[in-house]
């Protein structure tokens, strides 16, 4: 290692007088060039994709929040209660959507409207009946356990016609 190093320092104006021609220099400044624009641009790309991504991003989560129901429930401190009082608001919500469909398909099979609605109104009143008791026995399991039954054969009678008429 001494000998090379020795000789390097001892020829080191040999190694300084040959320098690149200057057409050797421009073709390093040209490809030198080159990957600055392509980094430019592919910087400019992932800007506006992560652009997109983010407002897509607060969007989303700007509808999940509106969409998502408010309840009264919110402040019940006992878990177990409030699961259930979430359990019965997504049970509720499921029967609103298929109903919709329902309405939707009256207007293919209107004869079946009103044997439809007797059914439907005989769960509402017993439903609505629950919800009155529900706020005379401040949160009682029971009586949401019931809701959540009543909502649960309401989805099944729903969706058994929807399956039964297929429009």
């Amino acid at each position: 290692m001494k000998k090379l190093e020795n000789f390097i320092h001892e020829h080191r104006d040999e190694f300084d007088a040959k320098l690149p021609s200057p057409e050797l220099w421009s073709q390093i400044e040209s490809k030198l060039d080159t990957p600055k624009k392509s980094i430019s641009i592919i910087w400019k790309i992932s800007s506006a994709v992560a652009a997109v991504l983010v407002i897509a991003m607060i969007s989303t989560f700007m509808l999940v929040s509106n969409n998502t129901p408010k309840t009264e429930y919110t402040n019940v401190s006992d878990p177990e209660i409030r699961q259930l009082l979430e359990t019965e608001a997504y049970y509720a919500r499921e029967v609103s959507v298929q109903l919709e469909e329902i309405n939707r398909c009256y207007k293919i099979y209107p004869s079946l409207k009103d044997d439809i609605e007797m059914d439907l109104n005989e769960l509402d009143n017993m439903y609505n009946a629950l919800k009155d008791d529900l706020n005379d026995n401040f949160y009682n399991r029971e009586v949401i356990e019931a809701m959540i039954q009543n909502n649960r054969t309401k989805l099944k009678m729903v969706n058994r016609v929807l399956t039964q008429i297929q429009c």
